[in-house]
């Protein structure tokens, strides 16, 4: 209970702050933004695959960015209010204020990026009638992309705290910019090892399964292509996901022990 007090009285903190007006308009905004941009696909079997990776391509792009400026401008709102005084004399265990910051942060983005994803599927579905849309791929990849980002708020948190917003955003940019290059065919072997790109390589995913693909890229002609897809799906899936959990487990308790000695930026 203390650790969801904790996090309510993060939340609070971030009353009129950029942090919170943030996560409230970006999530709404974002997706109405892209329902108009598709307003120029022709409305048949290619309308769901085409919105599928434009949607989650700029995601699976842009969160890690994301990611280093919601955590640095937190993290900035503290050091405002007292140069993190009230982190460190604060009688509630170190353990607790830092899960709580974390998971305040990894919390807000999943709920953000289901608020998005439901207004993108509410749009496709009474905007652009008559389309096939296959819900549970994009609630699936929804959920990739926000697991692919975990581990990085683990990171950010500790950068924030201990050197600032500026750095922050900087290895934010550069990570984000090295992520959106493994993107591409030069990530295929290597992209399970670079966490900037775990939010695009498995948000991804489920458009390897969507209906239509193999006649989307035109080689119907290949027989089995449908199953090299669902094989390609499966393992790419049970190789990205566990080292994305396991990193962020990993970067969580060496977080809650650099915490419990931390006493402040050296220029406090």
């Amino acid at each position: 209970m203390s650790l969801i007090r904790a996090m309510k009285s993060d939340w609070i903190k971030t009353k009129k702050t950029p942090f919170r007006y943030t996560v409230i308009l970006v999530p709404i905004l974002f997706p109405l933004l892209i329902l108009a941009y598709i307003s120029n696909y022709k409305i048949d079997y290619t309308f769901q695959i085409k919105v599928y990776s434009i949607y989650f391509e700029t995601v699976g792009i842009s969160l890690p960015m994301i990611a280093a400026i919601l955590t640095g401008t937190n993290i900035m709102g503290e050091e405002s209010a007292g140069e993190f005084r009230r982190l460190i004399t604060s009688p509630i265990s170190r353990t607790t204020i830092y899960l709580s910051k974390l998971l305040m942060l990894i919390l807000i983005t999943i709920i953000d990026m289901f608020v998005a994803i439901g207004i993108l599927l509410v749009g496709m579905k009474f905007i652009y009638h008559g389309v096939n849309i296959q819900y549970e791929m994009f609630l699936e990849g929804t959920l990739l992309v926000s697991i692919g980002a975990l581990f990085l708020y683990g990171l950010y948190l500790i950068i924030s705290m201990n050197f600032g917003i500026g750095p922050t955003i900087a290895i934010g940019a550069g990570g984000t910019l090295w992520g959106a290059l493994l993107q591409t065919g030069m990530g295929d072997s290597i992209w399970k090892f670079v966490p900037w790109a775990w939010s695009g390589r498995l948000g991804a995913l489920p458009c390897l399964v969507l209906t239509d693909l193999a006649k989307f890229k035109n080689l119907e002609a290949i027989q089995g292509y449908d199953d090299v897809m669902k094989n390609v799906y499966v393992t790419e899936m049970y190789s990205g996901v566990p080292i994305a959990l396991i990193s962020f487990i990993v970067i969580t308790v060496l977080g809650v022990l650099w915490f419990k000695r931390w006493e402040g930026r050296k220029v406090y």
